[in-house]
């Protein structure tokens, strides 16, 4: 069953490839006869020299180029280890479906589906999930993790920000006065309600979006799950109040969540779409399938300054090493794991790490790779009945080729869906924190949850691999209906590391996000694994149940037990940050509140390793805000060059 649902999937994608060039053929035709003449490559035969070079074509990195590029007197390199998955035709298909999200983002390595377009890391064995090592999926082509994400568009709490503000030592860095950088990406489309059919109905507030022509498109999926509905109305049953948005700095209640989906066509709206929107400039180059080596210094300045970077081509098995100059500045975008990797390899992080990888020190800074924070994930399945699920897609390649007809042609169907449409924030009250030994939680800010929820119509389990989960189960249960509310720590305490093992970039770094350590992330875990069943113990849930839980099983009942299961079970949410976090430095800052590397000139870091602290929630909308306003202080550091 499984080998042929493989086969089933990517015949499937061949032939949704070839019903796409008939349906879009201006856009196959634009692909493929003006790549040649695009900077999507730039030659690597020769040294050049531009004003920026940003190292990574990802969330963050690509909408800088495409920003820094407006100004056509600005040369810009980009540098993408990866290939375009637009050229891609299996790939292609995988990211733009919605529906297609699981695919390849599994905890085993053998979960191989989007393998072209992912760099493959894996984490140290994790004490707090039981000593597995965990895939960890990372985009690696242009438009980076967010062609790999699950596309919910939600912007981080109003204090979260605020208090950005003490950490970084700069009262801009404030949710108020980052309210324009968080619009200035996107163009928002509200839900179709005649398509969706949904009840409740899907709620926004179009303040949100006053300024609304960014390339990034958010919107709703044209068909939500069945199983939100249920979710939406056992929360509130609970006590979690129907909220109308989250993307005005309050996260608290439950509502369907606005996703980067393209409303035109149902495809994954990515950073990709920053490229689309500059590829035409000449003064933007795109160099693919390049992997920066190390960052060049001028060091006979007393602060070294950034003049370019060294990178190695290596495709079509060529083993080309190009030096590129950059004029203005290098700008890293490499990644949580990669950017501070880079930094390290280039001299620039601990002591003890530099010179155990045989690399001269340039700047000592201990807080390099150091306080990893992630978002993990969890939670029990139970049999359902009269409701479509992600099961029974999974269990039956003839319905899955029915439903992509479906998506392709009509822009409807359980592929328009990104799977986890409903999602829900809760704080833990300080009663109940305190009976948890868990006070240090009450110190947050007073609109920072601790919990998030999300629907998940379908078996999650340990997420080995969700297509072949959810086919077993169907297979031995002899039913293809189950539904799970995950239940996310969004005020993690634990703390991970990225280190280096080698000099050589292409190594990858260790990474390990030291999951579930904290003892207090332990408790908390409990307490929401248990407030989820809860949830399906309600009046609204028992319309759908169709059975006893089927994960863990109601023999899992002690807190050590629920833990463990935890332990076994638990997944990130792929939410890492801050491994190169803006801070001052005596509160463990690698970059300044202007992203600048400290001890360095023309050095910068933006991503979601800059983040000064992670904002609860999905960081994508915050990474997009970011980069916006990078773009800002970068192009203000230039003009006061000029005058």
């Amino acid at each position: 069953m499984f080998k042929l649902k493989h086969i089933g999937l990517i015949l499937l994608a061949f032939a949704i490839n070839i019903e796409g060039s008939l349906l879009d053929k201006h856009d196959q035709d634009k692909c493929f006869l003006e790549i040649p003449t695009i900077p999507i490559l730039g030659s690597v035969f020769e040294n050049k020299i531009y004003d920026y070079i940003i190292i990574g074509a990802g969330t963050a990195g690509m909408a800088l180029g495409a920003r820094l590029s407006e100004d056509p007197n600005i040369r810009v390199a980009v540098l993408e280890s990866g290939v375009d998955f637009d050229l891609l035709p299996l790939n292609k298909v995988f990211v733009n479906t919605p529906g297609a999200d699981v695919l390849g983002c599994g905890s085993k390595k053998d979960d191989y589906f989007q393998d072209l377009v992912d760099w493959g890391f894996m984490t140290e064995p994790q004490t707090g999930a039981n000593n597995r090592s965990i895939r960890y999926a990372r985009g690696k082509t242009i438009g980076g993790t967010s062609t790999r994400n699950f596309m919910i568009y939600q912007r981080a709490s109003k204090g979260a920000i605020d208090s950005w503000a003490d950490l970084t030592g700069d009262p801009s860095w404030n949710f108020d006065d980052r309210w324009s950088d968080y619009q200035k990406s996107v163009s928002f489309t509200p839900p179709k309600h005649e398509l969706r059919q949904e009840y409740p109905q899907a709620q926004y507030n179009p303040l949100g979006y006053t300024q609304s022509k960014g390339p990034i498109q958010v919107s709703y999926p044209n068909t939500p799950q069945d199983f939100s509905k249920y979710m939406q109305l056992s929360l509130n049953e609970k006590g979690v109040p129907t909220t109308q948005d989250f993307n005005l700095g309050n996260l608290m209640g439950v509502q369907y969540a606005s996703t980067t989906i393209n409303p035109r066509n149902g495809h994954r709206s990515s950073s990709r779409d920053f490229f689309e929107a500059a590829r035409s400039r000449p003064n933007l180059v795109v160099y693919t399938g390049t992997t920066a080596k190390r960052i060049l210094f001028d060091n006979a300045l007393k602060i070294p300054r950034a003049v370019g970077v060294n990178f190695h081509y290596h495709l079509f098995n060529l083993n080309v090493t190009v030096e590129l100059r950059a004029t203005q500045e290098v700008i890293v975008s490499a990644g949580v794991f990669q950017s501070p990797q880079l930094l390290m390899v280039s001299g620039i992080g601990p002591r003890d790490q530099l010179v155990a990888n045989n690399i001269p020190v340039l700047v000592e800074n201990p807080n390099v790779g150091q306080g990893m924070e992630d978002h993990i994930f969890f939670g029990p399945t139970y049999p359902v009945h009269s409701i479509f699920t992600f099961t029974d897609l999974a269990a039956d390649p003839l319905l899955i080729t029915a439903q992509e007809l479906n998506f392709t042609f009509r822009q409807l169907g359980p592929l328009t869906n990104n799977v986890a449409d409903m999602i829900a924030f809760e704080r833990i009250d300080d009663d109940r924190l305190n009976q948890l030994n868990a006070d240090v939680l009450s110190s947050y800010p007073t609109d920072w949850p601790h919990i998030e929820y999300l629907s998940s119509a379908g078996v999650t389990g340990n997420f080995s691999g969700l297509i072949a989960q959810n086919s077993f189960a169907s297979l031995t249960e002899g039913r293809n209906k189950f539904a799970t509310i995950l239940g996310a720590l969004v005020a993690p305490r634990s703390r991970g590391t990225v280190k280096i093992i080698s000099n050589d970039a292409s190594v990858l770094p260790i990474i390990d996000p030291a999951w579930l350590t904290d003892p207090v992330d332990q408790r908390v875990a409990v307490e929401v694994f248990k407030r989820i069943r809860e949830f399906f113990a309600s009046e609204s849930m028992q319309l759908i149940l169709d059975g006893e839980e089927y994960l863990p099983g109601t023999s899992v009942q002690s807190d050590d037990a629920i833990l463990d299961w935890i332990r076994d079970n638990l997944m990130t949410v792929w939410h890492a940050a801050c491994t190169c976090s803006m801070r001052t430095k005596d509160k463990g800052g690698v970059i300044d509140s202007e992203f600048r590397v400290y001890g360095t000139q023309n050095l910068r870091v933006v991503d979601a390793s800059s983040f000064p602290s992670l904002p609860p929630g999905h960081p994508q909308a915050t990474i997009y805000m970011m980069a916006e306003r990078a773009t800002d202080l970068i192009k203000k550091a230039q003009q006061s060059h000029r005058d």
